[in-house]
């Protein structure tokens, strides 16, 4: 039971961790779509605007904008890794959570999910029959058991898991091995995304290495059907298997458009700016060594 319980609270680790968790490498995927749309659309009403008779600064787009494509690409990669979800190589990624859970599929019962994944009553009718009883012999108001709520949830959840209906349901029930099939289908979908990542972001790929992994025309439109299909499927492994929810866009403390409305910096600041670009190209040419300093 003991080991069980560990392997079930693994799950729940990988979804939820603060660092590299599935959940927040999602929300960040999601807020930094919702960034750069945003500064897409900054450049778009700057070129309609009439008396603009200065451009953008293009360097600052420039670093904005490679910025979020290798942050999208990496992103999509670490969720659709493959290493184990534990062990000194272990990864937080959907697919690790998967395929552990198939690796426990043999003990994992309906009654074993219901209890210690979802933390729920197993028998909803005996939590029913005490709900009634408590309302025939109330003399007030009675609040409803919210463990009812959760006992069904938990029950329908591996209805779906198992493909059993509830009047067949036996606490022996077993997930059906095509729910992973289905899952691996659709992470499998993405796989040229990993793919390229693997031999142009995350490793300098020689031209061998890189054949065929080239990411033609991949544009924001392809981000949004990307996002929409990691997110589609995190947040119902969340709910299936660590019983949590996937967010939707964060909510800003504060104002995220604010200072939007200013010059970043004045006329007069831009020679200081200068002064600071020539004193860098002059620290960088100095980043040299001779053989004897090996």
């Amino acid at each position: 039971m003991k080991r069980q319980t560990e392997r079930i609270e693994r799950w729940r680790e990988a979804f939820c961790d603060d660092t590299t968790g599935i959940r927040k490498t999602v929300d960040d995927l999601l807020w930094n779509y919702a960034a750069f749309q945003t500064t897409a659309q900054i450049v778009c009403l700057s070129n309609e605007r009439q008396d603009c008779g200065t451009p953008l600064n293009q360097m600052l787009f420039n670093l904005i904008s490679e910025g979020y494509w290798s942050s999208l690409l990496l992103g999509t990669r670490r969720l659709l890794d493959k290493h184990p979800v534990k062990g000194p190589k272990g990864v937080y990624s959907i697919r690790s959570v998967v395929k552990d859970v198939e690796d426990c599929r043999c003990w994992l019962t309906r009654r074993i999910y219901v209890e210690m994944v979802h933390h729920a009553e197993y028998d909803t009718e005996q939590l029913l029959q005490e709900m009634t009883k408590k309302l025939t012999t109330a003399k007030g108001p009675v609040w409803r058991d919210p463990e009812i709520s959760k006992s069904k949830t938990a029950h329908r959840c591996f209805d779906a898991l198992s493909g059993v209906s509830p009047p067949d349901r036996s606490p022996d029930d077993l997930i059906s091995p095509t729910i992973f099939a289905k899952i691996e289908a659709r992470l499998s979908a993405l796989d040229k995304i990993a793919d390229h990542v693997s031999s142009h972001v995350a490793h300098a790929g020689n031209k061998e290495s890189r054949h065929t992994k080239t990411l033609k025309n991949f544009d924001i439109q392809d981000a949004r059907t990307t996002l929409k299909q990691l997110k589609e499927v995190s947040t119902l492994i969340g709910v299936w298997f660590a019983n949590e929810g996937s967010g939707d866009l964060a909510t800003f403390i504060g104002d995220q458009f604010e200072g939007l409305d200013h010059p970043i910096v004045s006329r007069l600041e831009i020679q200081k700016l200068e002064d600071n670009w020539q004193s860098m190209e002059i620290e960088i040419a100095g980043w040299s060594i001779k053989a004897v300093e090996l």
